[in-house]
């Protein structure tokens, strides 16, 4: 769209800024049948105006709230000009009406605040009334999600926005809301993974799980954090993503009270596409052409323009307390099966994690591990199982195995060095996680004896299993550096994969991870770990030790057998 004369008169804002602060799913009065004269209602009764022997039903529409009264209006002048082509349009947030084609209860044309939205119309789906792609038919406005900076606030944010991915990723005042919720806080998010959708870096994870324990649900519940400032100068709010035209429409019930901070690198931008849906019929494809002509029309480009919005070229965007709105660059988006990936690891992030983590001290443990300037290999453990303990988040549950073989008495190859905890739990003098550091700083009084890997790894998934937690990933993760090596006899691989295989419960999943070091048979690890859905992973130095210790924390989903 481009710019356009201004129209006579623009639509009333009341109900857009009401949806945007009370944050309403649905608008209120459900459906609204457009039309001249509409007669005895909707089903194409009565004089020619109200769409008397007019061939199809109304065009269902679901729409943003944020644009419900502007795209009424303008919908108007399709039936106006053609009473055949008439319109019944309902205000729902996107998340929900993706929600509702993926379950099969498709609207006849779709209005969402971004075309994001449509990577969750047909991934994963099942029944054919959903497998078909939908696909936006052009954007209708823009609006690029901003910081918005509370002005009194002691979280406020201070200094130059250089990227969203900073903010997100690094320490830095920003509250997120629910991604699968809200959509500038989803576009934020996106941004934020720059051309990674993962992160297997240790900070970021830790940032993210924190940031996804403490998410809004949506914008309305940011924007009631935020106070007046000439009510009070007390306010506790940190930034948050926003959408510039919601941001606008908020400052003129509220004004001073948000900054809208634009990233130098780049932000996405809703772009409130026209998406019909697959297959409609010819009369109802008719009347859909209608419509999205009248809402590209020049009465409607201007409408969207004075509402706060911007067109595609990036023209137009409202004024914010008397500051001119920024330049945007539009960095490049990621492809939607990236969107679709960051955003299960969000989800699985969410979780605290709940592991035993099983440590091999063997007496092959003091090799000399290659390229670490003569570091043993339980030197190697040692330093990279700190680090990870000092990083992983306080709400963590983690505890820590020593095995080789009779470390626990005859016949018993493991034995306890700390029980499965929470990190911040008092312990001692200290916490739990000062406790587990101490524990590790004797790890070479440790080193002894062969290699009793099956029997450890059958007792640690046994007592996993039996003390599972739905509220946190549970995890084993095995770290050793040889075969299994019994002198005692015990298990062989066929029967400790017959046991896991039998208690293993895909309700109360528990994952075994293994990562291998020096002569580990990694083939044998790696089928114990596909027995689970875990992972398995190779490391010899300090530096991919702790890279792959923090892969085997991130990457939480089940991995797919070899």
């Amino acid at each position: 769209m481009g710019r356009h004369h201004h129209a006579e008169s623009a639509p009333s804002q009341r109900g857009v800024i009401a949806a945007l602060v009370a944050g309403a799913v649905v608008i209120a009065g459900g459906a609204y049948a457009l039309g001249k004269g509409t007669g005895s209602g909707s089903d194409g009764s009565g004089d020619t105006a109200s769409g008397a022997g007019c061939t199809s039903a109304p065009l269902r529409v679901e729409v943003t709230p944020e644009v419900v009264d502007l795209v009424k209006a303008q919908l108007a002048t399709a039936t106006e000009a053609n009473p055949c082509h008439r319109y019944e349009v309902t205000g729902l947030r996107s998340s929900s009406v993706a929600s509702r084609i993926r379950q099969g209860r498709a609207p006849d044309a779709w209005i969402a605040d971004s075309s994001v939205w449509l990577d969750q119309t047909t991934a994963g789906s099942t029944g054919s009334a959903v497998r078909a792609d939908w696909v936006s038919g052009g954007s209708l406005a823009h609006s690029p999600v901003v910081l918005a900076n509370p002005v009194q606030s002691k979280d406020r944010f201070s200094g130059q926005l250089t990227s969203w991915t900073d903010l997100v990723n690094k320490d830095g005042a920003i509250h997120l809301a629910n991604p699968h919720l809200d959509t500038a806080s989803r576009l934020a998010f996106l941004a934020s993974r720059g051309d990674a959708p993962t992160t297997k870096d240790v900070e970021a994870g830790q940032r993210i799980i924190l940031l996804s324990r403490f998410a809004a649900t949506g914008a309305a519940d940011l924007l009631a954090g935020v106070q007046d400032p000439t009510k009070s100068n007390t306010t506790r709010s940190e930034p948050f993503p926003l959408s510039e035209q919601a941001l606008a429409a908020y400052a003129k019930t509220a004004p001073g009270t948000l900054v809208a901070v634009t990233p130098r690198s780049g932000t996405l931008s809703m772009d409130y596409p026209w998406v019909p849906a697959p297959n409609l019929s010819p009369a109802l494809k008719e009347t859909a052409d209608a419509g999205f002509r009248a809402l590209t029309s020049a009465g409607a480009v201007d409408a969207f323009t004075q509402a706060g919005f911007r067109t595609d070229d990036d023209a137009g965007g409202p004024t914010i307390d008397g500051a001119a709105p920024a330049s945007v660059t539009a960095p490049t988006p990621m492809a939607a099966a990236a969107r679709l990936d960051a955003l299960r690891q969000w989800d699985v992030l969410k979780a605290d994690a709940r592991m035993l983590a099983i440590v091999d001290v063997s007496g092959s443990m003091t090799t000399v591990a290659k390229d670490t300037g003569g570091k043993t290999r339980a030197k190697v453990a040692q330093e990279s199982l700190i680090t990870a303990v000092q990083k992983l988040p306080d709400g963590s549950q983690v505890g820590g195995w020593i095995f080789s073989t009779d470390k626990g008495g005859k016949g018993k190859d493991w034995a306890p060095i700390a029980p499965v905890a929470r990190l911040d739990e008092p312990e001692g003098q200290g916490t739990h996680r000062e406790a587990i550091v101490g524990a590790l700083n004797k790890f070479p009084s440790y080193i002894s004896g062969d290699t009793g890997l099956y029997d450890t790894t059958a007792a640690a998934f046994d007592e996993m299993t039996k003390t599972y937690d739905a509220e946190y990933f549970n995890s084993v993760v095995i770290v050793t550096d040889g075969k299994n090596d019994d002198p005692g006899g015990g298990l062989s691989l066929d029967q400790l994969l017959a046991k896991i295989k039998k208690d293993h419960d895909p309700a109360r999943p528990v994952r075994i991870i293994t990562i291998g070091m020096g002569e580990a048979d990694t083939k044998v690890l790696k089928t114990i770990s596909a027995a689970t859905g875990g992972t398995s992973y190779t490391a010899n130095t300090s530096d991919d030790l702790l890279t792959v210790f923090v892969q085997a924390l991130l990457a939480r989903e089940p991995a797919q057998a070899p």
